[in-house]
């Protein structure tokens, strides 16, 4: 059960650094309020991402960093396909 909970944290703190990275892309495209609440999102994720890197460092455990690897290929071979689909 402890590994099950260890692999589940895991992935999760590497969803949040790809919804940082997301973040980052759409920064400018949103309007007044809308905006604002991506802003606090953005700002969110950025502080949860920092305090990640952080524990990394100091247990040089990069384990986040490759499934975070792996689900942002997987992002961006989803939008390769999409984009392909548009122009079709």
């Amino acid at each position: 059960m402890r590994i099950k909970k260890e692999i589940e944290s895991v992935i999760l703190l590497a969803l949040v650094k790809c919804v940082s990275e997301q973040c980052y892309i759409l920064n400018h495209q949103h309007k007044m309020q809308v905006k604002q609440k991506f802003n606090r999102l953005f700002k969110a994720a950025k502080q949860y991402e920092k305090e990640i890197d952080l524990i990394m460092e100091s247990t040089g455990d990069f384990g986040v960093e490759s499934v975070y690897d792996t689900i942002m290929e997987t992002i961006n071979d989803s939008k390769t396909k999409v984009y392909e689909q548009i122009k079709d």
